[in-house]
């Protein structure tokens, strides 16, 4: 009996509180906004203490961005971008530089530019870009907050890019666990970037020799890493962001996002089936209300703002 009588209190309109749910008081509202905030330090508090307990789950990978990717050009009628491994060592070379001087921008706190990393890694770039963004949980949803950004939006269809490389990395930036993804675009004229290291770190070298004149031009490349074992050691860390950056997945017991998000919901259905509960007795019984009815509707719907924001995480640059 006292239960009934504490929720037709705090859920029904009537005398004793002022013919106004006691759910819908102000204070209530407030101390809604409060528990709110202390419930989401405490998902953060837990999951740096237990990570793989409660966790984000995250299922990123690079087939499914540039898939994801080309789809949106092919709906603006342009060319397919093609994954380029030079580009991704580039980017995967951004990510570790990002996590390891941490910072989450497009320039490093040492004035490293995309451009450097572009550059470094060997790809002779007439036009490039750059895209970056963490904290999502699916490929989609990275695609999809870029194409939702005028910025981000006009690199992946700008037509005049032919390449793009991705990294998909996970670490710890700003205390925080975070996954990154970095997206490089660009277009060159010149040779194959794979052929470029061979030919300016060992072509010299031949050139002393007699197998050069004795062997077609054709094979020059074929003979530079009998010469010289510096060729293989350039070449072979390109292919590596791919194959090991290429994609994020974790499965923590507790998803972070999907329990947010449950709690968000379920809370603000009650306060909605609350406010309607309201609404129909106060118009069912004709109660006037002179003071306080616009206040308690600008906090209900700050509330509902406020519990909306818990469930967002990833973010551009």
């Amino acid at each position: 009996m006292n239960i009934f009588r504490i929720l037709h209190h705090w859920l029904v309109p009537h005398e004793a509180n002022n013919h106004r749910a006691k759910a819908l008081h102000h204070e209530a509202l407030l101390a809604y906004v409060l528990l709110l905030g202390v419930f989401n330090l405490g998902i953060k508090f837990l999951h740096k203490q237990a990570p793989d307990v409660l966790g984000y789950a995250t299922d990123i990978r690079v087939e499914q961005l540039l898939a994801d990717t080309n789809a949106q050009r092919a709906q603006t009628g342009l060319s397919q971008l093609t994954l380029n491994s030079t580009l991704s060592q580039a980017a995967a070379a951004k990510a570790a530089d990002m996590f390891a001087n941490n910072y989450w921008a497009h320039n490093s706190p040492q004035g490293k530019t995309p451009w450097d990393f572009i550059v470094g890694s060997g790809y002779r770039y007439t036009l490039a870009g750059e895209n970056l963004a963490k904290n999502f949980q699916t490929s989609d949803g990275v695609v999809a907050a870029w194409m939702g950004s005028p910025s981000h939006r006009a690199n992946i269809v700008k037509p005049g890019y032919q390449d793009v490389g991705f990294a998909v990395v996970n670490g710890v930036l700003n205390g925080e666990e975070t996954t990154l993804v970095v997206q490089m675009f660009g277009a060159t004229n010149a040779k194959p970037v794979a052929q470029i290291p061979q030919v300016q770190a060992a072509a010299p070298e031949p050139a002393k020799t007699v197998v050069l004149p004795k062997e077609p031009a054709a094979q020059t490349s074929e003979k530079i890493p009998v010469v010289s074992a510096e060729p293989q050691t350039i070449i072979q860390p390109a292919a590596q962001p791919v194959l090991t950056m290429g994609a994020v997945k974790t499965t923590p017991l507790i998803n972070i996002s999907g329990l947010t998000q449950r709690v968000g919901y379920v809370f603000v259905g009650l306060l909605i089936g609350v406010l309607a509960v309201d609404a129909y007795v106060v118009s069912k019984r004709r109660v006037v209300r002179l003071v306080g009815h616009n206040i308690a509707h600008i906090l209900f719907l700050a509330t509902i703002i406020i519990s909306g924001l818990t469930l967002v995480r990833g973010s551009l640059i």
